[in-house]
């Protein structure tokens, strides 16, 4: 007698596949097994042709919705038959197959935690096949509980005997827990003791107090507070370090509307298994505190995710700082000791982080929503990518830091991992890239890296005893987004961000490209301009503004907050060209402005002054002001003008928004101009879109706006990162393709 053979590669473990499969194994009156593998699941059946084939059709089409199926395969098998169809032990074999991201606690789940009948009210561990940690707590594959942080703790007789029915929604559930057998919450102080009272009660207790309280979540700690209460957000921005950087803040689901706008697309987002923050815009008559997201009409929002979350909350504390638990520049944490000094007391668990993971984060804009930051209920999903590409490692860049790993037409990309400026981030980067390797099965033979040769992941590359192509910073960024849409074939390529070396050995960021992945040719990019002391001045805009209004030749005493020392060491620098960089960078220009205006002569986070610049021109639409002047010459986009016009204005005290609005008008313009006299040249209409700029709603929208209003198709980030999140898929895909 004759199987029928399936065997499916996917996300296909710890999301319920096996019972879904079960049950209509037992529907179609099919029999035989099914059964996890390293590779996937594999079934085997035994039936009619026409019943398998419709068992096949229902598995594709019905299949559980965190399921991604990417390859299933229908082969004869010979065997005996079976008298019924069975859910077999796993099976470690020499494939490879993918894992669940970590999920939003599902409606079942929360139904269970807020009655007070049932056998998990008030359990903050609950969680069933379709919702809970799943990446957090794997340690290696297949998807079973011994291979996970779950092994320390045996089930009692409840929890096993629905973990052992196929008809339950706990059925091989891994991390299936109750009181009387998972892990415990408990509360301690800033000297490691324990308080004996509930620690959901204490908690909400301390937090109304005006105390900061470590929360230990899914993929690691959250630093808590109540978003209301200004004196305590002035403790916790002395104590991070972080002055003006927005917090996010976690809402009780009720009140959420009291607090920002938001429509019924952003309610689906909010309320999907991701749970990311959203960023939104806040109202008017909004209670949160102004040191939430100082100076800036925008929240970060989400809502709870995990039960504790949903414990914690409630209309008597609707509104929670739910800010990553981390020093500046380290990874998130996932001990209490880590965040030592920071917070008052720890609501924390026994059940150990294996795999940390940031939360996610989302732009909504009135074409498609971008990913700013791809982590958390994303990680560790595939990427399909246009070609088949040798085992390769994208190293990444330096701020924004992930990694990439590719085999055959698949790419993981790796959690936001930080800024590579710290030890422990280092640390980080290269321990979940061990654990990728292993998971995934994929052993390097090739690495791509920045041109830049300061950073850590271009050391690292060149460490390696491997085939080694550095791949310049924005040409990765547009190969990123022609990866996302399957794109292969000549495109124009707008990388407009703030830092990249060039191979000309200057400072990138204002580019304009034409090509594929075999050649990106600038076609044309900013002028250059001078940027003393590079870095420094980066941290200091009103030093650009010095330096560009004086390679302009217009008179900088309008300039407030420089003070006359450091004008005069700046001139100085400048006429003797010592440490001065050559820049065409767009995100420089925007500082330029932004610092000319006397926004932020000084920054305390990245992009902050550009992001003062586009909040500047809240109510004004670009597209009704008049454009500020600019020439477009054989290879280059004069800015010169731009910044004499801005002077000018300010000099003449127009309204700061308007000159923002102004400002934002010209960059849509000049970028507009130049696409089209490439399409004259070429009769390339294909537009991509990339760069950190893209994360400003008013460029990214108008651009679209304008571009297809001139007949181009237009492609922009929405499953990557459109910052330098995304930078590892476009070395893969380019070094791939250039070998």
């Amino acid at each position: 007698m004759r199987m029928t053979e399936i065997k499916i590669n996917g996300i296909v473990q710890g999301i319920g596949f096996r019972p879904f499969i079960y049950r209509l194994a037992l529907e179609l009156d099919l029999k035989g097994y099914v059964l996890n593998s390293s590779s996937g699941v594999e079934i085997v059946v035994d039936g009619s042709r026409d019943v398998i084939n419709t068992f096949i059709n229902k598995i594709r089409s019905d299949h559980p919705a965190a399921a991604i199926i990417n390859d299933m395969s229908v082969s004869a098998k010979p065997g005996e038959g079976f008298s019924s169809f069975i859910i077999k032990e796993s099976l470690s074999n020499k494939g490879a197959t993918l894992m669940s991201p970590d999920l939003a606690t599902c409606p079942d789940c929360f139904q269970e935690l807020k009655n007070p009948g049932d056998h998990r009210y008030n359990y903050p561990f609950i969680n069933c096949t379709n919702c809970g940690p799943r990446f957090s707590i794997i340690e290696s594959l297949p998807y079973d509980r011994p291979a996970t942080s779950m092994k320390t703790f045996p089930m009692c007789s409840y929890c096993k005997r629905e973990y052992k029915d196929p008809l339950n929604r706990r059925f091989h559930a891994q991390p299936v827990a109750c009181s009387d057998c998972g892990p415990e919450l408990v509360i301690i102080d800033g000297n490691d003791e324990i308080i004996d009272e509930d620690p959901i009660r204490k908690t909400i207790e301390l937090i109304k107090e005006g105390k900061i309280v470590g929360i230990k979540g899914i993929g690691g700690f959250h630093i808590c507070c109540d978003a209301t209460n200004t004196e305590v957000l002035q403790r916790l921005r002395k104590l991070k370090y972080r002055p003006h950087k927005p917090f996010a803040i976690m809402i009780y689901p009720p009140l959420l509307q009291n607090i920002v706008e938001i429509d019924k697309d952003g309610w689906d987002v909010l309320r999907s298994p991701v749970a990311p923050i959203l960023i939104l815009p806040q109202k008017k008559t909004s209670v949160i505190s102004p040191l939430v997201a100082p100076d800036n009409p925008y929240l970060g929002i989400f809502l709870p995710y995990a039960p504790v979350h949903h414990l914690l909350l409630s209309s008597s504390l609707p509104y929670l700082i739910m800010t990553s638990g981390n020093r500046r520049d380290e990874p998130i944490a996932s001990e209490e000791s880590e965040l030592k000094g920071l917070c008052d007391f720890f609501l924390t668990h026994n059940r150990p982080i294996i795999n940390r993971s940031d939360d996610s984060i989302i732009l909504p804009t009135k074409y498609k929503n971008v990913i700013i930051r791809r982590s958390r209920g994303y990680i560790p999903k595939p990427i399909t990518m246009p070609l088949v590409s040798v085992p390769t490692l994208g190293a990444g860049a330096e701020l924004k830091l992930t990694f990439a790993l590719s085999k055959k037409d698949s790419l993981f990309l790796s959690p936001y991992l930080g800024n590579s400026g710290s030890r422990e981030t280092r640390e980080f980067y290269l321990d979940t890239l061990a654990k990728y390797k292993r998971w995934f099965k994929i052993e390097p033979e090739l690495v791509a890296c920045d041109l830049q040769p300061d950073f850590m992941t271009t050391r690292y590359a060149e460490s390696l005893d491997l085939p080694l192509v550095k791949i310049q910073h924005h040409e990765a960024h547009v190969a990123a987004v022609m990866a996302e849409y399957q794109i292969d074939e000549p495109v124009i390529g707008i990388a407009y961000d703030g830092t990249g070396w060039g191979t000309d050995n200057a400072i990138w960021g204002g580019e304009i490209f034409v090509g594929d992945y075999h050649k990106l040719e600038r076609y044309y990019h900013l002028n250059y301009m001078p940027l003393p002391g590079g870095d420094r001045a980066i941290k200091h805009p009103i030093r650009i503004a010095f330096a560009y209004l004086t390679a302009a030749g217009i008179d900088t005493t309008f300039l407030k907050n420089l003070q006359e020392d450091e004008r005069i060491l700046i001139q100085k620098q400048l006429e003797r060209n010592f440490n001065v960089f050559n820049t065409s960078s767009l995100g420089r220009l925007f500082d330029s402005v932004s610092a000319m205006l006397g926004l932020y002569p000084e920054i305390t986070f990245e992009a902050q002054s550009a992001m003062a610049l586009e909040f500047l021109t809240s109510g004004i639409l670009p597209r009704e002001q008049k454009p500020y002047s600019f020439n477009i010459g054989e290879s280059e986009i004069d800015i010169i003008p731009l910044i004499r016009d801005v002077a000018a204005d300010i000099k003449n005290k127009v309204d700061q928004r308007i000159i923002a609005s102004r400002f934002h008008r010209t960059v849509v313009d000049f970028t507009v101009e130049a696409v089209n006299n490439i399409r004259k040249s070429t009769n390339i209409s294909k537009v991509v879109l990339s760069g950190g700029v893209m994360q400003n709603r008013l460029i990214l929208e108008e651009l679209i706006r304008e571009l297809r209003k001139n007949n181009f198709t237009v492609f922009f980030p929405t499953i990557i990162p459109a910052n330098d999140g995304s930078i590892a898929l476009g070395q893969v895909v380019l070094a791939n393709k250039r070998i």
